[in-house]
């Protein structure tokens, strides 16, 4: 599992690359230093996604996409799917980091 420790909306947090069970896919989850644990991502189940490309819930996490690129975690793709009423975003995500 990728692991990278940063900060998040003044949170101390790990953010690690792990995937869903039922595709195999990336996802992102956020775990703060008290025990919170935070998916930001999104499982469409869109042939698209891999193990390097996930959609970011950007419905729940505002702000997500622009945390993502300043960090250098990933790149944004431009693409937009609408699912429900929430736009939902993918962005291709390439530098996480390993932590050993």
């Amino acid at each position: 599992m990728k692991k990278k420790k940063i900060k998040y909306r003044g949170r101390d947090v790990t953010l690690s690359a792990e995937e869903y069970r039922s595709n195999k896919t990336l996802a992102l989850m956020l775990h703060y230093d008290d025990g919170e644990t935070e998916v930001v991502t999104v499982n469409l189940q869109d042939p698209i996604q891999s193990d390097s490309l996930a959609y970011l819930d950007t419905n729940n996490q505002p702000g997500i996409e622009d945390f993502i690129q300043k960090n250098g975690l990933g790149l944004p793709m431009g693409g937009v799917r609408l699912l429900g009423s929430a736009d939902i975003h993918y962005t291709q995500s390439l530098h996480l980091s390993y932590e050993h």
